[in-house]
């Protein structure tokens, strides 16, 4: 049986997200863009996104959170003070958002990338590794990226 894809306007994949979290289900979705590269990427890998309540949300989750009013993004926590978060794309050089923690719709919990069926766990190992090493990496990020464009992509 094939698979169908639809395309759906954010704002309505949003409000559906937001309804089966409050719900008390999951959802997921593909991602789109380009600004968690090299971990996620556009049109690509898919994001299972659950519950979190705002004070337990920390440095390092991915979390999909309104920005601005119908504007979201799917981003890392890169630091936190007191409800305040500032989140930046893993595929981002330079450019953070700030929300506060109530403005969060969910917390990624898993990725099916690369069209695996099977998802990596923001719980295991490896991506916990992954999401340290890469914000350590951070000022080396723009060199780091231009190599993955040039050598991965294939595509300067």
């Amino acid at each position: 049986m094939e698979t169908r894809k639809i395309e759906v306007p954010n704002d309505i994949l949003i409000s559906e997200i937001k309804r089966a979290i409050e719900q008390g289900k999951t959802a997921t979705f593909r991602v789109k863009g380009y600004s968690m590269r090299p971990f996620l990427d556009n049109n690509r890998d898919i994001v299972k996104i659950e519950h979190i309540t705002p004070e337990a949300i920390s440095v390092r989750d991915v979390v999909l959170a309104e920005i601005e009013p119908k504007q979201y993004v799917l981003h890392r926590v890169i630091s936190r003070t007191d409800n305040q978060l500032t989140l930046k794309g893993d595929g981002n050089v330079k450019g953070v958002e700030h929300c506060i923690d109530t403005q969060v719709i969910g917390i990624a919990t898993a990725f099916y990338r690369k069209g695996r069926k099977t998802p990596d766990l923001v719980t295991e190992r490896k991506w916990k590794l992954y999401s340290s090493v890469w914000l350590a990496l951070t000022p080396m990020r723009r060199i780091l990226l231009g190599i993955y464009r040039r050598l991965i992509l294939k595509n300067p």
